[in-house]
């Protein structure tokens, strides 16, 4: 049984790990991975940054500029590195595969660049697909990319969510948000 006033602690506790990420056309979220300055977040957060740098700001409010270490669009996932790690506090990183299915989960991040925003869920479904468009070339050269072995949440999620930490009660992170599925306003985070 879970006591909703722990859940206020987990994410209490996962915040300062937390991270805004904006480019000159994109926002999202990230996760402090290391205390060398390393951040993970969603490649197609920061995949058309010109100039391969971001901004990264802090949950106390500091911003940085951040370079791309690496990105990977086969798993949406890439990191990003702030020169002066001084204070970071890296999050702790679980076994997303020993998730189950209605384990509780919270989902950190920017949604809508509102920084902080904590939501609540919990594991709807493992090993989810989903089909990703490349939105970045003209529409005769796009393929549609498919990332497997997803975790599905119905933790609200929202756009800026991307790249943000899902985290179990533990207050580890168990998953990277990546999309919402949507046809009607509401939301399914994987």
């Amino acid at each position: 049984v879970i006591n909703r006033d722990d859940l206020a602690n987990v994410a209490a506790a996962v915040q300062p790990s937390v991270v805004s990420i904006r480019t000159d056309s994109n926002e999202g979220s990230g996760v402090v991975y290391d205390s060398k300055g390393n951040i993970v977040t969603n490649n197609h957060v920061v995949a058309a940054a010109e100039g391969g740098t971001v901004t990264v700001i802090f949950s106390d409010g500091k911003k940085v500029d951040a370079s791309i270490v690496g990105t990977d669009r086969r798993t949406d996932l890439a990191v990003v590195k702030v020169s002066d790690p001084a204070g970071l506090k890296p999050a702790k990183f679980g076994d997303s595969g020993s998730m189950r299915i209605g384990d509780t989960v919270l989902a950190l991040g920017s949604p809508l660049g509102l920084k902080g925003t904590v939501t609540s869920g919990i594991i709807s479904a493992l090993d989810r697909a989903i089909q990703l468009n490349d939105e970045e070339r003209p529409f005769w050269r796009r393929s549609a990319a498919s990332i497997s072995g997803l975790l599905q949440t119905d933790a609200p999620i929202n756009p800026g969510n991307s790249g943000g930490p899902l985290v179990n009660t533990k207050g580890e992170v168990i998953g990277i948000n990546t999309a919402i599925a949507s046809a009607t306003g509401g939301n399914i985070g994987v």
